[in-house]
């Protein structure tokens, strides 16, 4: 009876979750982080497909090529990794290296194979390596898969300490989702390591870990259905936040961060120094860049620090980053018609435009123009104003 109930769980796990993975796979949405996620549950659905086969095993034969099935197994770590890490850090720079984090998958997943045909045959060394591979779960694996949660568990925190020190607006719904999708991925894996050495080997099969591999698909597709927005960065509309809140906050954070202007430069060198920052802007387009510093400028145009920050202030009366970003959204309000923008999300015309977040860009429009990005977006659409230079919110000198 007990491998009845077992064998019906596994079974209902791997369908539905053949199902859910299959639907987030060829989803539309976040392709990238919906591949990983997606992967993520196939491959614990085809776990929960070997599940089946040893519950089931002593009520009816099954044939031994479903055994290879349990290669699966090397998927579930790197892929739940990779999926926070794209959610996380979209942009990161070693994606180009991501087939790595595949490699014990592919080598275990040929080992199987190879031992699934050498059945047919009488080498010896077929043998030797159907006693290797019989097992998934060795010190080495659960180890790596351990090392896997625990760094996601600090990219995490990571991205927590980064965040907290920008200031910057999350969509809490998708940051705690992420949190929660940690602790049941190091809660799996700290779980599996720990059987692997307190459970005394038996002559029976010891359901634990399997059934506990199917619990986590299980709960992932409970989630997805009853929760899909969890899953998806859904762009939330700007008309969420409430743009008179945001303006008075920048005020006030203005009024602590009164420009001080302590030095006048004389006509000539102003006009100069004045010519050599437009030219830089117009020619390099500096304020494309993430991480751009006033030091960078001013090695380009070999005015001192000091002098340039002065300028700014007194010419713009405003800071260099606000500087910046009013270059920034200049650049937006050109490039918003150019054919190669049309297909650009919200997220990717901030970040093609030098903003870090789509939230950065959203403080900055509601700062220089007193209007949301969708507004203006509204505008165009419109074609309310064929010129938007008077979008922008005048500077008093």
């Amino acid at each position: 009876m007990k491998e009845i109930l077992l064998s019906f769980y596994f079974f209902i796990a791997a369908i539905v979750g053949f199902a859910t993975s299959f639907r987030i796979i060829f989803s539309k949405k976040d392709y990238e982080k919906s591949f990983f996620l997606g992967l993520f549950l196939f491959s614990l659905a085809v776990v929960s497909i070997y599940n089946f086969y040893l519950s089931a095993y002593n009520i009816k034969n099954f044939p031994d090529l479903i055994g290879i099935t349990k290669s699966f197994i090397f998927l579930v770590a790197p892929c739940a990794f990779l999926y926070v890490r794209k959610v996380l850090f979209p942009y990161s720079v070693f994606k180009n290296y991501d087939w790595l984090h595949f490699l014990p998958f592919l080598i275990y997943f040929s080992i199987t194979i190879m031992v699934w045909i050498g059945n047919f045959s009488s080498f010896y060394f077929v043998d030797y390596l159907s006693v290797k591979t019989n097992n998934p779960f060795s010190v080495l694996s659960l180890s790596v898969w351990l090392l896997y949660a625990f760094c996601q568990t600090m990219m995490i925190l990571n991205y927590d300490i980064k965040n907290l020190k920008e200031k910057q607006l999350h969509n809490k719904r998708i940051i705690n989702w992420i949190k929660h999708y940690n602790l049941m991925v190091l809660f799996l894996f700290s779980a599996l390591f720990l059987h692997f050495f307190l459970v005394q080997t038996t002559n029976s099969i010891d359901y634990s870990c399997y059934v506990l591999i199917s619990s986590v698909l299980v709960f992932t597709v409970y989630w997805l259905y009853f929760k899909p927005q969890l899953f998806y960065d859904y762009k939330e509309d700007d008309s969420d936040y409430n743009g008179k809140e945001n303006i008075g906050f920048l005020a006030s954070k203005e009024a602590k961060n009164a420009i001080n202007i302590v030095k006048e430069f004389p006509p000539e060198k102003k006009q100069l120094y004045l010519a050599k920052l437009d030219s830089l802007f117009t020619s390099e387009k500096l304020f494309l860049q993430k991480d751009l510093m006033i030091r960078n400028i001013a090695e380009k145009t070999g005015i001192t620090i000091h002098n340039l920050s002065n300028l700014i202030n007194s010419e713009f009366n405003m800071h260099f980053q606000d500087y910046i970003n009013l270059k920034r959204i200049e650049y937006f309000m050109e490039k918003i018609n150019d054919p190669d923008w049309k297909d650009l999300s919200l997220e990717g015309m901030a970040w093609a435009s030098g903003f870090k977040s789509r939230t950065t860009c959203f403080r900055a429009f509601i700062k220089h123009t007193g209007k949301s990005p969708s507004e203006y977006f509204k505008i165009i659409r419109l074609g309310v104003e064929k010129d938007h230079s008077y979008f922008l919110k005048q500077s008093v000198s």
